[in-house]
């Protein structure tokens, strides 16, 4: 599969093209089949390829490195869209929908945000409702939802009702998209990733089988997370992978550019950039290897380890980017340079399965509820005294006091992010040995830890914010030096004539 990749992006892959006309090259989706790329988890038994968590990692990193949205393309319909189906669903779903699946001969993907909720699985407002033989009649909206109207099958997500009016729960239903009131919306236009569609779907009165549940009545949020879960793992492989490739680009840069005070790639500033976005790319791999280990040797990931995947893969991993294409210079600025459009398109992983602020929040949230069930996953760690330290600094954060709202969830970003550093640290810790550059990158993981560490403590007490009244008073008061500057200019119109549509 790498050779097919790495083959294919050299003598047929146009990411340019793709790019500019906002759509896949239409022998893409053929050729992406014929290599077993559709199937990369599906057992052997249902014609998919069966990879380990290992070895699909290297799949996710080698598309990332070669295009955001091959990687997208690929990685929503393995890790989005089969896991709920190959878990949740009935054998005999299994073996009617897998094959299809494995073989590209039709593509899945999951539906959860909605227009007024993102990741926030808990907030869903669609509804279904139980018919007496069983089945389920589904109504609402999805929003930004990846392939929306390409996908042949949705795992859509929806607040049951049940045959005595009850609320029964959030539900997974295996939703056919050729369905009587399927209603594929309208693609949005975004800043990058521009050859996978992101599109909104309405459910009018959609009649979904018995046999399209996933799971149990009231148990979607199961179904959903085992998406999210290895969804977040997924985003930080494929993030890897720009990273390296970025870099790779950059030093080529730095080594060919001089400047007046000499080779670049010699300056002193440059050397330590260069350096810094290494030591975090090879903290991000360690990480990444460690969970995919633990899975294929049938071992539980701990929760926290896949939100600082999301976390800090995603987050620094950009931030490599943004810096190679400082790096580049004016040829950084050059969208034709490979590295421009990495910085557009991975841009949206800091967002992409919840933003990197909701979900640190969260993490830190819950570590402020049951400290020792976090800090207990170091137990497994040899960890030296002086990042044990480190550690245990963490622990005594969260018994900080605060008072209001807002305290509370500065209190918890902080913990949450210290929460994700702490991870990195003793995994980079443990291989520090192996070479000096892992040697650096497990200090630099330290001393990173070590000085957000100190900024959270030394921000006690909280500063005192603005209320949201007047902020939002204070940014209103913006148009009297700027304007009303909102353009109205009439857009194409797409629509088919009124006196042209069907009666």
């Amino acid at each position: 599969m790498l050779d097919f990749l790495r083959r294919y992006s050299r003598e047929q892959l146009d990411s340019r093209r793709m790019d500019e006309r906002r759509g896949f090259q239409l022998s893409l989706i053929p050729d992406l089949a014929e290599a077993g790329l559709f199937g990369v988890q599906i057992p052997k038994r249902y014609q998919g390829r069966e990879l380990s968590h290992s070895d699909t990692i290297k799949v996710w990193r080698q598309a990332g490195a070669i295009d955001c949205n091959l990687l997208i393309l690929l990685a929503v319909h393995n890790t989005l869209g089969v896991p709920p189906i190959q878990q949740f669903a009935r054998e005999d779903v299994r073996s009617a929908v897998l094959p299809e699946l494995a073989q590209g001969r039709r593509l899945v993907t999951s539906a959860v945000s909605e227009p007024s909720m993102g990741s926030n699985v808990r907030a869903i407002t669609s509804n279904a409702t139980k018919r007496p033989d069983g089945s389920y009649v589904i109504n609402g909206d999805k929003q930004w939802i990846s392939l929306g109207a390409d996908a042949h099958y949705v795992n859509l997500f929806a607040r049951l009702t049940d045959e005595n009016g009850q609320d029964a729960g959030i539900t997974g239903f295996l939703v056919d998209t050729s369905s009587p009131g399927f209603v594929r919306g309208p693609e949005v236009v975004t800043l990058g990733l521009k050859a996978v569609p992101q599109n909104s779907l309405s459910l009018e009165n959609v009649h979904v089988p018995a046999e399209g549940l996933l799971g149990e009545e009231g148990k979607g949020l199961v179904a959903a997370k085992t998406a999210f879960t290895q969804g977040r793992l997924m985003l930080a492989s494929g993030a890897l992978g720009a990273a390296m490739r970025a870099l790779e680009m950059a030093q080529r840069f730095a080594r060919r550019r001089e400047v007046a005070t000499g080779n670049l790639a010699e300056n002193g500033r440059i050397q330590q950039i260069i350096a810094e976005s290494v030591a975090a790319t090879q903290a991000v791999e360690m990480l990444v290897e460690h969970m995919t280990d633990l899975l294929d040797s049938g071992r539980e990931v701990p929760e926290p380890f896949y939100f600082a995947a999301k976390i800090l893969g995603c987050e620094l991993m950009w931030q490599v980017v943004d810096r190679c294409l400082q790096l580049l210079g004016a040829r950084g600025f050059v969208d034709t340079n490979v590295v421009g459009q990495f910085y557009r398109d991975y841009r949206l992983f800091r967002i992409f399965e919840g933003s990197t602020e909701a979900i640190t929040v969260y993490l830190g949230s819950t570590i402020l509820k049951h400290p020792q069930r976090f800090f207990s996953i170091f137990d497994d760690f040899d960890v030296d005294p002086k990042l044990a330290e480190h550690v245990s600094r963490i622990d005594k954060l969260t018994t900080t006091t605060t008072t209001g709202g807002q305290q509370r969830h500065i209190l918890a970003s902080q913990v949450g992010e210290l929460a994700c550093w702490a991870i990195l640290s003793v995994l980079t810790a443990e291989g520090r040995h192996r070479s000096s550059m892992y040697s650096h990158t497990a200090s630099w993981s330290e001393q990173q830890l070590l000085d957000k560490l100190r900024v959270a403590e030394d921000s006690k007490p909280f500063v005192e914010l603005p209320t949201v009244d007047e902020l939002a008073r204070h940014i209103g008061e913006f148009e009297l030096s700027i304007g009303n500057v909102e353009q109205r200019r009439p857009g194409i119109q797409h629509d088919l004539d009124l006196l042209l549509r069907r009666g």
